[in-house]
């Protein structure tokens, strides 16, 4: 791992860092094809594993059936940020505090801008940084896409150098009418890794065309970090780690912020029936796309297994 190790849980616990206020009802955003929490920690998901993590219909009918790709047991999706001097802060929607969950940013009530977008504000609570997160769900091309901005604001009155972002999720499709974990994973591109539901098919993407610097990967580190790494740098320098129960994700290298400076960075999670349809590759036709969730969705309620 890289030498800017971030704060462990456990130095922020004895900081009393976790030390949360009691979470507010998350935003929930939906549209024909996509229903989805935006929480409290500015996450995807609703607080921890409250329904809705998040939520996809292939067929584009509200009929999101029940292969949550975030809930039910612990979630992971959050985002972290390095910089030098061992700088760092973070959020989690795994609020036990397993699998390296937590924020040093506190809680904030999300606010809804439209019932298919919402927005997250919050400043780390050293004051050194303020993040907000606006998400809004769209369709370009057969692909159902969650579009995320993210601006971050140096409040400290020092240069954040060597600032690099991570946005990463472990993607669930096939748990709940499969009982597995496992993913198929491929990183496409810099620009696109993607997990598969080898069962469902069901697939999500992290994807960036963003002029930042950015590499995506597929993690499962295991040791100090495990399940899956917190530190952009990895996803940075490459990782590829194939399949299994791993996560997806996209780091950025932002360089230098100034003291009052801001820098946003443009992103997003696709969705899609199979991975060349979230991915942007061949779509098959509507008809073709109704029939398979139809399928899913029978099978989800023939076969719903608890998560372990």
């Amino acid at each position: 791992m890289n030498t800017r190790r971030l704060i462990t849980v456990a130095a922020m616990m004895a900081a009393g860092l976790f030390a949360l206020p009691a979470l507010a009802t998350p935003v929930v955003i939906q549209n024909s094809s996509i229903k989805a929490g935006v929480s409290d920690f500015g996450t995807l998901g609703s607080d921890s594993n409250t329904s809705p993590g998040i939520l996809f219909d292939p067929t584009g009918t509200s009929s999101y059936g029940i292969n949550d790709f975030l809930t039910p047991g612990t979630p992971w999706e959050g985002f972290y940020i390095t910089a030098a001097g061992g700088y760092s802060q973070f959020s989690n929607n795994t609020t036990t505090g397993g699998y390296h969950g937590g924020t040093t940013f506190g809680t904030t009530s999300p606010t809804s801008i439209t019932g298919s977008s919402a927005s997250w504000t919050s400043t780390s609570l050293d004051g050194s940084l303020k993040v907000t997160n606006t998400y809004t769900l769209t369709t370009v091309g057969g692909q159902s896409i969650i579009a995320i901005s993210t601006t971050l604001t140096n409040l400290s009155s020092s240069l954040l150098s060597n600032l690099e972002f991570l946005r990463t999720t472990d993607p669930d499709p096939d748990v709940n009418a499969f009982g597995s974990f496992f993913t198929v994973n491929s990183v496409l591109s810099d620009n696109q890794a993607c997990g598969t539901g080898p069962s469902s098919g069901q697939t999500i993407c992290i994807f960036s065309d963003s002029a930042v610097t950015h590499k995506a990967g597929v993690n499962g580190t295991t040791g100090a970090d495990a399940p899956w790494s917190r530190d952009p740098s990895t996803y940075l320098s490459g990782t590829n780690d194939g399949n299994g129960d791993y996560a997806i994700g996209m780091g950025f290298a932002l360089g230098s912020l100034a003291s009052g400076a801001s820098d946003t960075i443009d992103y997003s999670y696709r969705f899609g029936a199979t991975k060349e349809i979230a991915s942007g590759g061949t779509v098959p036709e509507p008809t073709s796309i109704a029939l398979l969730g139809a399928a899913i969705l029978g099978l989800g309620f023939s076969r719903r297994f608890a998560r372990k």
